[in-house]
């Protein structure tokens, strides 16, 4: 679904005036009439009238004395978290999440469930993502007629106005696939399609960075490599939402082919599927403790480096490596205050991350390393569902 079809379903606020009261509150609550007055610019006369109206439809709470920003105690105003709920799940070859959130942006049930969706038809994984969605609603204790939209986090590339996913690299099957279309007729709720890297760095920006960095890259590193991107306080999603691919940047003269059917891509040479194939490759011929596994995954590997094993820390590193090259090229091009790494790099242990930010610092201008901050996250699951029901929020704040 559009996002503008999705406003026209789901509209919180209905002119420009409650749109700005209502992202104050969001991001400075809780915060008085006079507080929202002073940090927009806005007459006092319209955000009275505005607020009047919005804790009549019970969109807005007001506790006593709450705002303590000044000479005195002010009445705050909250965003209701009984008003509604919005669902977001994000789904990939290795499983699902899934995360309630109230329209107070706080989660109030979430879900995870490990299976193997890489291979399964495009039916099937439907039918998953919508028995999902049914069953966190038995577990959200309001009325289901409260939930205002489901965000449906997909791994791979998407036409968003279309609500189709056009091809991901990491599932086999999953190309072409009416996603909006599917899951509204089977929940008959509004849906808005979302790409991994958006919905990631939104859940990062607000959960652990609260809107503190005007210009950030978060790097996903997983069976996908992608870049989610804000600079000057805006999310960026490029034309048709396809920017973020970072794990499709030609990194290496490697002849390894990506799914992409590019030849030598960051995510064919240095993504956690690379990890495996080149150990399985190599492994006879080492002796390692992978061997003693009957099916290696990328995340043997890197837990394997971090127990120093050789085999693992020498692929690991050369991943790291290339994987550095690529971000810092990035940030070149960028000029990011930030950027942080997904939690999954930490699982590689401290000599592998050593290696990713030696690689990192070593290729960045003199001038850019200066103002940057480099770090791994702290979130470490259900980053993408709570990103997209953020984003659903988000969207039915504007008029």
């Amino acid at each position: 679904m559009s996002i503008d079809k999705l406003l026209k379903l789901n509209k919180l606020a209905v002119n420009g005036t409650q749109t700005t009261i209502l992202q104050a509150v969001r991001d400075n609550s809780p915060i008085s009439r006079s507080g929202i007055v002073s940090l927009t610019g806005q007459p006092h006369a319209a955000i009275s009238r505005s607020t009047a109206i919005l804790l009549s439809k019970n969109i807005l709470v007001e506790d006593g004395g709450t705002d303590t920003k000044g000479p005195r105690r002010k009445r705050g105003l909250r965003l209701n978290p009984d008003y509604g709920y919005v669902i977001g799940v994000e789904y990939g070859p290795d499983g699902i999440e899934a995360v309630a959130m109230n329209t107070a942006y706080q989660p109030i049930a979430k879900s995870i469930k490990t299976i193997d969706l890489a291979n399964r038809d495009q039916k099937e994984i439907l039918e998953i993502i919508c028995t999902t969605v049914k069953s966190l609603q038995k577990d959200v204790k309001m009325p289901a007629a409260q939930c205002i939209g489901i965000a449906a986090v997909d791994p791979g590339l998407i036409d968003s106005d279309a609500g189709v996913s056009v091809l991901a690299t990491t599932m086999e099957r999953w190309n072409n696939v009416p996603v909006v279309n599917a899951i509204e007729e089977q929940l008959k709720l509004p849906v808005l399609l979302l790409g991994t890297s958006t919905a990631k760095i939104l859940a990062v920006d607000r959960l652990e960075l609260n809107n503190s960095i005007a210009n950030l890259l978060y790097i996903e590193y997983g069976k996908g490599i992608a870049c989610g991107m804000k600079l000057n306080n805006t999310y960026i999603s490029g034309q048709g939402h396809l920017a973020g691919e970072l794990g499709h940047l030609q990194i290496s003269n490697s002849q390894a082919v990506c799914r992409c059917g590019g030849v030598g891509c960051l995510e064919a040479v240095a993504s956690l599927t690379a990890l495996a194939k080149t150990a399985t490759a190599s492994i006879e011929s080492n002796n390692s403790s992978l061997s003693q596994k009957h099916e290696l995954t990328g995340m043997d590997i890197l837990r394997a480096a971090a127990q120093h094993d050789r085999l693992a820390s020498r692929i690991v590193d050369e991943a790291f490596e290339r994987l550095g090259a690529a971000v810092a090229g990035i940030v070149n091009i960028l000029s990011p205050k930030m950027v942080l790494f997904d939690s999954v790099i930490n699982e590689a242990g401290s000599e592998a991350v050593a290696v990713l930010m030696r690689s990192l610092q070593k290729t960045i201008l003199a001038s850019h390393r200066r103002q940057l901050e480099i770090r791994i996250s702290s979130l470490t699951s259900h980053i993408g569902a709570l990103g997209g029901a953020a984003a659903i929020l988000d969207v039915c704040l504007i008029a």
